[in-house]
């Protein structure tokens, strides 16, 4: 049997985490063995219970719960055994897993341990895993990808991807241990962590609330030791704006000659993503990851490989591709786009079709919008579900950047009273705007030209049919340095934006004025306020002009 003391990466000291907290701690159940913290555990669990019924039944016993664990949490007598739990057979695609699901009271008493076991734990991962820390999912991971591909291309034209063979099913139960004891001391919660660990014959159970966090626990090593040996890129540092500007998210970043950085290795789970500028840098530092992993016990699925960016990393849910083109001046310049993976829109389009409750075809519809809004997809939606359901969501969408949407090219082809400064579109130029609304009407000056040259003819006796009709302009209302402006516009083009972006349901949204010079008159332009270096306004921000301006921006959550 192998043995932690027989492998040399895990003999080395943990990493310290920002609160200068020493492993192994040497008491936990000091904050685990609390009134409040066994109430908010019964809080969490019981509020994610599905069935509405089951959660009325319960809560009337909380006073009962809480009490009768807190007296075994304290003398440590919480314990989980094969009569505490039923498993069920979980069906997702081709694949099917057996999985443990506990009674209440016992999801409650491992809920209230693993809160402050992960509090001091997760801050010792590194920042590129995601898979069930709170803040760093699924998308949260998709977008730190997307970001260092952008910052980071030359490097990241390749990436190597494997998952491990039955991970949770292959843990070697005393290595899990024996990790465990490098993180705490406390005799007390050791006894009942081990009594998790051993629940099953043979590796971690699967539905467990411990078991995440142990299993991240378990490639924690691994991953700094493959952080030393794979490539990195400098990342914005909110401190010193340092960087290429990717935003830094989720905890535990590096620091190299006191500089931020962000290494091209990425896990969720068991599902590990490596990139490079090469194949053969990548299968070197496969094959140093394979060696690391058998020393565990662990072995790598025969769907290892090695692909390039261009050709789509299928990761998290998400096809990520890397583009390149070239400019008028021979400069390669790089982008990324992201498609929801084609078997997750088969599998959304076969449960719609068949389910006949609205409240669940509203749940399925809502879930799947969440994986389309982080997606370059936003029509996707429009064609699977029915326009008036469409409509319904459009009250979940942020404010977005016109930039990130892919409008077709121009084609030239009721009255709103605006508040704010008449302003020139030249006041705007180069200047980041929202754009609150607009509408298409004649201009009060040319109506009063009209209605003249009407009157003069009536007078006369001659027809007024023949006058031509007052020239309609777009009038625009816009919100600049949190100021409340309008201004009008006859330019088809500008105009033709705005009606598409409408059309689209994106009114208001974020953009910046570029003025085109080259022809007889100034004409204005709608171009992305990232051309020009601008931010669209957070939420909190926009929530502050709303109040101060009297115009809504957002609308609100249903």
């Amino acid at each position: 049997m192998t043995k932690i003391e027989d492998i040399p990466f895990m003999n080395v000291a943990l990493p310290r985490v920002n609160n200068g907290v020493q492993f192994p701690i040497p008491d936990l159940m000091s904050e685990i063995a609390t009134m409040q913290n066994i109430e908010e555990a019964f809080d969490y669990v019981v509020g994610h219970l599905e069935c509405a019924e089951q959660r009325d039944n319960i809560r009337p016993k909380k006073a009962a719960y809480c009490k009768r664990l807190y007296k075994l949490l304290k003398s440590g007598q919480f314990r989980i055994t094969e009569a505490d739990f039923r498993e069920l057979v979980v069906k997702d695609g081709f694949k099917v897993r057996v999985v443990q699901c506990p009674k209440v009271f016992h999801r409650v008493g491992c809920h209230a341990i693993m809160v402050p076991f992960e509090k001091y734990t997760y801050p010792t991962l590194i920042t590129n895993t995601a898979a069930s820390i709170k803040g760093r999912g699924m998308h949260w991971l998709h977008q730190i990808v997307e970001e260092d591909i952008l910052a980071d291309p030359e490097n990241m034209k390749m990436y190597y991807q494997c998952d491990i063979f039955h991970y949770y099913d292959s843990i070697n139960q005393g290595l899990m241990m024996a990790q465990t004891r490098q993180y705490t001391s406390d005799p007390v919660l050791l006894t009942m962590m081990y009594n998790f660990i051993t629940l099953l014959k043979q590796g971690l159970s699967k539905g467990l609330r411990s078991s995440q966090c142990l299993a991240n626990l378990h490639l924690s090593d691994i991953d700094h030791k493959m952080c030393q040996q794979v490539k990195y890129h400098q990342i914005e540092d909110p401190d010193n704006g340092i960087g290429t500007g990717v935003v830094v998210c989720g905890i535990g970043e590096r620091r190299i000659n006191g500089k931020k950085i962000r290494y091209h290795y990425y896990r969720y789970c068991d599902d590990i993503v490596i990139c490079a500028a090469s194949a053969k840098e990548l299968w070197l530092l496969r094959d140093y990851l394979v060696s690391l992993l058998d020393e565990l016990g662990l072995s790598i699925k025969p769907t290892e490989a090695v692909r390039p960016m261009l050709c789509g990393l299928d990761y998290l849910g998400y096809n990520t591709f890397l583009t390149e083109s070239t400019e008028d001046d021979g400069e390669i310049t790089y982008d990324t786009y992201s498609r929801i993976r084609k078997r997750s829109k088969q599998k959304f389009c076969r449960r719609i079709a068949k389910v006949q409750s609205r409240k669940r075809r509203q749940k399925l519809i809502g879930s799947f919008f969440g994986m389309a809004a982080h997606a370059d997809c936003r029509h996707l939606l429009k064609k699977i579900i029915t326009p008036n359901e469409f409509r319904k969501l459009k009250h979940k969408r942020k404010m977005e950047d016109i930039g990130n949407f892919d409008l077709p090219p121009v084609n030239l082809n009721g009255k709103k009273n605006f508040r704010g400064a008449k302003k020139y579109p030249r006041d705007f130029d180069r200047q980041g705007v929202i754009i609150v609304d607009y509408e298409y009407l004649p201009p009060k000056r040319e109506v009063e030209k009209y209605e003249a040259l009407v009157k003069a003819a009536e007078m006369r006796g001659e027809r007024t049919d023949r006058i031509p009709l007052p020239k309609e302009k777009y009038l625009v209302q816009i919100i600049h340095n949190k100021q409340l402006c309008k201004m009008w516009t006859g330019d088809k083009e500008f105009g033709t934006r705005l009606e598409q972006m409408e059309e689209i349901g994106q009114m208001p949204f974020f953009a910046a004025i570029e003025m085109n010079y080259d022809s007889q008159y100034p004409v204005p332009r709608l171009v992305s306020a990232k051309k020009y270096g601008f931010v669209q306004p957070s939420d909190e921000e926009l929530a502050a002009l709303e109040k101060d301006l009297g115009v809504k921006l957002l609308k609100p959550k249903q």
